[in-house]
C-alpha cells in the first residue's frame, strides 16, 4: 500500500473539478481540503474548457442530475479530452431508469478512470440482479467482487465498489477494504466524497489500483476513527472532518495496521 501519497497528495495540492451533486456540494468540497486537495466546482459549460484547463482531476456526480447539468458533464469531457484521471459517481442509477440511461450513455461515448458506486449501482452498470433502495446500495445475493470485476471488464474502467467492505478492482486483481463503520453509510454524501477523494489521489499520477485501494482505506479509516464513542451522526460527522485533516502517512499505515490485528483478534 503506498501510504507515502497521503503526505505527497497535502504537497501537490491539486486542483479537483467536480460537477457536482448539489445535495452534498459543501461536504465534498470541505472532504477535499481536509485531505489536502484544492476542490472547485461548476455549473457553466462556457468556461468548461478553462476550468479543465487549471484542474488536476475530475469526479463527474449524477446525484442531481438534469440536462443543463448534462451539458456541461459533456463540455468538461470533451475538453478533457482523456487527458486527466476521471472518476464517475453514477448516484442511483439502480433505482432510476432516467439517470442509467444517462449513464451508459456517457460510458458508451466516454472513458473513465474510475467507476466508484455502492453494489446496487455497480450491478445496474452491468445489468446484473440486484434490488437498488433509493440512492443506498440495497440488497442481492451476487458476489460484490464478481459484480466489481464484470463492471470493470465491461467498460475498461477501474472499479470501486463501497459499502461495509469495498473492493476495488481492474477486472483481474481486486483489492478488499473491510474497513467499514455503520456511519459512514448513515451519512449522505460518504460516497460523493469518496468519488472526489480518489480523484484527487488519481492526480498525483501513481498506477491506479494500488492509489485508489489506498485513498478508499484511507477515507475509511478516517470514518472508524471517527465513530470512537459518538453519540451520533452529527457528532460522527464533526469528526470526521478532523480526522480527514489529520491523515498522515505514518499514521494511516499505523492505524490499519493496528486496527486489522484487532479485527483478526
Amino acid at each position: 500500500m503506498p501510504y507515502a501519497l497521503i503526505d505527497r497528495l497535502r504537497q501537490a495540492n491539486p486542483v479537483v473539478l467536480t460537477v457536482a451533486n448539489s445535495v452534498t456540494i459543501d461536504k465534498v468540497a470541505d472532504g477535499l481540503s481536509a485531505i489536502g486537495a484544492s476542490p472547485i466546482m461548476s455549473k457553466e459549460p462556457a468556461e468548461a474548457a478553462a476550468m479543465v484547463q487549471l484542474a488536476n482531476a475530475i469526479t463527474i456526480n449524477l446525484g442531481t442530475i438534469t440536462e443543463a447539468q448534462l451539458k456541461q458533464i459533456r463540455a468538461v469531457l470533451d475538453a478533457n479530452a482523456n487527458r486527466l484521471p476521471v472518476v464517475l459517481d453514477p448516484v442511483a442509477v439502480g433505482s432510476v431508469p432516467y439517470r442509467l440511461k444517462i449513464a451508459h450513455q456517457l460510458l458508451a461515448d466516454y472513458h473513465f478512470t474510475v467507476i466508484r458506486g455502492n453494489a446496487g449501482e455497480i450491478a445496474a452498470l452491468t445489468g446484473a440482479k440486484w434490488q437498488a433502495h433509493g440512492i443506498d446500495a440495497g440488497q442481492g445475493s451476487m458476489d460484490l467482487a464478481t459484480i466489481a470485476q464484470q463492471c470493470a471488464h465491461q467498460y475498461h474502467s477501474l472499479v470501486a465498489l463501497s459499502g461495509p467492505t469495498d473492493f476495488v478492482t481492474d477486472g483481474q486483481d481486486v483489492f478488499t477494504n473491510p474497513l467499514g463503520d455503520q456511519y459512514l453509510a448513515l451519512n449522505v454524501g460518504s460516497g460523493d466524497m469518496l468519488s472526489s477523494t480518489l480523484a484527487a489521489y488519481l492526480a498525483l499520477g501513481e498506477a491506479p489500483l494500488p492509489t485508489c485501494s489506498l485513498a478508499c482505506q484511507t477515507f475509511a479509516f478516517a470514518g472508524v476513527q471517527a465513530a470512537r464513542d459518538v453519540r451520533g451522526l452529527g457528532q460522527w460527522q464533526s469528526r470526521f472532518f478532523d480526522e480527514l485533516c489529520q491523515l498522515t502517512s505514518t499514521s494511516v499505515q499505523e492505524g490499519v495496521v493496528e486496527r486489522m490485528n484487532k479485527n483478526n483478534d
